[in-house]
């Protein structure tokens, strides 16, 4: 008798969506946020706190990211595959003059090299990755500042092909009167402690609101 197969686990999985708590300024008490932001006990306006929490706006664009930022944003899936798909390619490109001015034979292996260096390139670094990376560092760069809040937190329980992401932020914002929706995915484990309903800023490009990224940018 053949046994059911088990089903996969997710990748991703919700973290319990504790209430987001801050601190009344009126009666000192941590309260939970409601859809009013007033607090639950003495009945204060939280919206200062929640401004505050939200941290200074982005600059205006355009906005100028240092190579840690940068680095940051755009990098492979695979981190180690595309090393050694850098050195392949590498090694194969030194060994072209050698194999042309000396030793014939060393062609073919030369060719080899870089076809193979080129394969797992690509392979860790697929097209529609680096795309949708660029997009993200051109909202950073050009996108126009929009209050923004976190609406689901998922960690990672299951390795997968995105290099190094421990946390998957989900969040919106308004544009013009349209809610916009984002996700983002996240290396930082300090990215595990934010909670729905969290204030932040969101950067996008006013040509198309669907490209946008959160503010500021790791790391």
């Amino acid at each position: 008798m053949r046994r059911a197969r088990a089903p996969l686990a997710e990748p991703f999985t919700l973290l319990e969506e504790s209430a987001l708590r801050v601190v009344c300024p009126g009666c000192g008490h941590a309260v939970p946020v409601d859809d009013e932001a007033r607090c639950v006990t003495c009945g204060s306006a939280l919206e200062a706190v929640l401004g505050a929490a939200r941290g200074p706006p982005p600059p205006l664009p355009p906005r100028r990211l240092t190579r840690a930022q940068r680095s940051a944003i755009l990098r492979p899936m695979r981190p180690t595959h595309y090393a050694w798909g850098t050195f392949f390619l590498h090694a194969g490109a030194l060994m072209v003059p050698v194999a042309l001015g000396f030793v014939w034979p060393l062609l073919l292996q030369a060719v080899l090299f870089m076809g193979m260096g080129a394969l797992f390139r690509r392979a860790s670094w697929p097209v529609d990755v680096r795309r949708e990376q660029k997009r993200r560092l051109r909202a950073l760069v050009w996108g126009l500042p929009a209050a923004a809040e976190i609406t689901r937190v998922e960690r990672q329980v299951v390795p997968t092909l995105e290099g190094g992401r421990r946390v998957q932020l989900d969040y919106a914002f308004a544009v013009h009167g349209q809610r916009i929706e984002g996700s983002l995915p996240s290396p930082h484990v300090l990215d595990l402690q934010r909670r729905p309903r969290e204030r932040v800023w969101a950067v996008y490009v006013p040509e198309d609101p669907d490209i946008n990224a959160l503010w500021p940018p790791g790391p």
